[in-house]
């Protein structure tokens, strides 16, 4: 469950990540057709990330687990994207809130311990 929420949360950052290549001047330039496969592929990556979420989601005995995870994962790879690929700023803010989202993660996604009743 903890592998196909972390996959569904890679594919989506990767899926935004053609998105925003698609729309970038420099990469697309005057080419439809760069511009269309970019598209596609973006679309194919999304519908990837979905179908692991939903298998994430029938492993899961809750929803809650792999919509963090997924969440999770999907933010920070984004944000590690943003800032190597497009020079994106990077604050001590931010990473301050990666650091509660990874946190909060950790705790979301921990076994639970039943209590014997005694």
């Amino acid at each position: 469950m903890f592998y196909e929420a972390f996959l569904a949360g890679t594919w989506a950052s990767i899926g935004s990540t053609l998105g925003k290549l698609s729309g970038t001047p420099t990469i697309v330039g005057d080419s439809y057709l760069i511009w269309a496969i970019l598209l596609a592929v973006m679309v194919l990556t999304n519908t990837w990330g979905c179908r692991y979420y939903l298998r994430s989601l029938d492993a899961a005995n809750n929803s809650v687990a792999p919509t963090v995870i997924s969440a999770a994962s999907s933010y920070v790879l984004s944000v590690v994207i943003g800032v190597t690929l497009f020079d994106d700023g990077a604050t001590v803010l931010l990473w301050l809130g990666i650091f509660f989202i990874v946190m909060g993660l950790i705790l979301v996604a921990r076994p639970r311990v039943d209590k014997v009743k005694i």
